[in-house]
């Protein structure tokens, strides 16, 4: 498995990984298909993508197997908790093709994050999870993080309960 620091040349396959994976395990969540397109859009789109694949206050970490990715992590530097106190590194997305998960490269994937946020010294490194997502919040707990605050995801059709977890990493 090779994990390295996603560029440019990566933009065509993170949007699909990213649509494809998300839609897998959120989909379904979304109570307005057009909502759900719209985020998708957004999030995944040309001008997105574009940015914060070129900003350096983020960083986007791949992981490949036999050439094809399965995975990847989105990384925004200097980030502020939000309700919850302080600010450091949010990580934005940690996803996962299905045939991927359960064989270590979250993991992996996550100290790479984790490394890149000491590297740039960073507090704390923290992100937002819904609430009903247990497997998730089950893997981030056993890579030291743990809830600080309860929050949410709002949109015009409906509330989704999220927890804000984090891990103090400055040495």
């Amino acid at each position: 498995m090779e994990i390295r620091q996603a560029v440019i040349e990566d933009l065509i396959t993170l949007q699909q990984l990213g649509r494809e994976t998300y839609r897998h395990y959120f989909g379904d969540l979304w109570h307005n298909s057009d909502e759900l397109e719209a985020f998708l859009a957004h999030d995944f789109g040309d001008e997105e993508m574009q940015s914060s694949l070129q900003d350096a206050s983020y960083r986007w970490i791949i992981a490949l197997e036999q050439g094809n990715a399965i995975g990847f992590a989105k990384l925004h530097f200097d980030q502020p908790l939000g309700i919850a106190k302080g600010q450091g590194a949010k990580l934005c997305k940690l996803y996962f093709t299905p045939q991927s998960r359960a064989r270590g490269a979250g993991s992996r994937v996550f100290a790479a994050v984790e490394a890149a946020a000491r590297e740039r010294q960073q507090p704390v490194l923290w992100l937002d999870v819904l609430q009903s997502n247990l497997p998730a919040i089950g893997f981030y707990q056993r890579q030291g993080m743990h809830q600080v605050i309860e929050s949410a995801y709002v949109t015009e059709t409906q509330t989704t309960k999220l927890w804000i977890m984090k891990k103090d990493i400055d040495d």
